[in-house]
């Protein structure tokens, strides 16, 4: 930055302006070229080791196999997402409701399942909980009217029921505290407004604390989608045919380990990718404050 003229040089008629001079971003330019030196020799080294047959990756990127894998994953991480975002709205609501047994049963629903481990859950819903109940009958109560009648539990948690269950009920409690976390961060003043223009209590916490709730969680609810994405995973230790376990399907049969796992990780990516996509589109479109 250069000096000010001294104030006898000046002429009071004429504005002052300064040169602001940037920092030289010497370091920043470095650190570039670094980076990117050593990406480039990490992808020189995968093409031209050997180490892998990348025509072998290639040729299943897009194989029927891999292809169903992949909408198993998304489905099963869209419905445990959207299940979870509902659940986990009611228990933070329960949370933070003046009933103390409502709130303590929701704080204890939320320690149990966030602080047990996800593949243990789907574990139980797949092998423990079949045993437990033995058989299943659903229809609605006093009614002659029922959709399942006394199926063997074993048949009716199949992968993906166990799955979708163990995934929902443990993103519930992850999103719970995220959604409680976007309650706590609305202005009391604009819950005090709503009622001031004489707003019932319900249209308040739906109409002015939610949705700006929903605002402000947004990046976190993104979060969230892409973990559970990358959760679907589990799946494979109850033989829900995701992604990776159509990858492992492939790969047993031809030993072509590291190329078919590069497949899975290249599509888990590319997911990764659209969402945080979608997720920036959306809070540009929908900006917290």
């Amino acid at each position: 930055m250069t000096a000010p003229l001294p104030q006898q040089d000046r002429d009071p008629a004429r504005p002052v302006f300064l040169k602001v001079e940037q920092p030289r971003a010497t370091g920043q330019v470095v650190q570039a070229i670094v980076t990117i030196a050593v990406v480039l020799a990490i992808v020189a080294w995968f093409v031209t080791s050997g180490v892998f047959d990348l025509s072998t990756s290639w040729e299943y990127l897009f194989s029927p196999a891999i292809l169903e894998g992949l909408w198993n994953t998304l489905t099963l991480a869209t419905l445990s997402t959207a299940l979870a975002i509902i659940l986990g709205t009611l228990v933070a609501l329960a949370r933070i409701s003046p009933n103390r047994v409502l709130s303590v049963g929701a704080a204890i629903y939320v320690y149990l399942f966030r602080g047990t481990p996800m593949l243990v859950q789907m574990l139980i819903w797949y092998f423990a909980i079949p045993r437990m109940i033995g058989r299943v009958t659903i229809g609605i109560p006093f009614t002659d009217v029922v959709f399942i009648d006394n199926v063997p539990a074993s048949q009716f948690f199949t992968p993906f029921l166990a799955g979708l269950f163990a995934l929902t009920l443990a993103e519930t409690g992850y999103m719970a505290e995220v959604i409680r976390a976007g309650i706590s961060g609305v202005d009391q003043g604009q819950r005090d407004a709503a009622r001031a223009l004489g707003l019932p209590r319900r249209k308040v916490m739906l109409q002015v604390v939610l949705a700006q709730a929903f605002r402000i969680q947004m990046p976190a609810l993104g979060n969230q989608y892409i973990m559970m994405i990358k959760n679907t995973s589990l799946g494979y230790a109850i033989g829900y045919m995701e992604l990776l376990l159509s990858a492992s399907r492939i790969y047993q049969s031809n030993f072509q380990y590291l190329e078919l796992l590069l497949v899975a990780a290249f599509w888990y990516l590319v997911l990764t990718a659209l969402v945080t996509f979608l997720q920036n589109a959306l809070e540009h479109r929908f900006p917290a404050r």
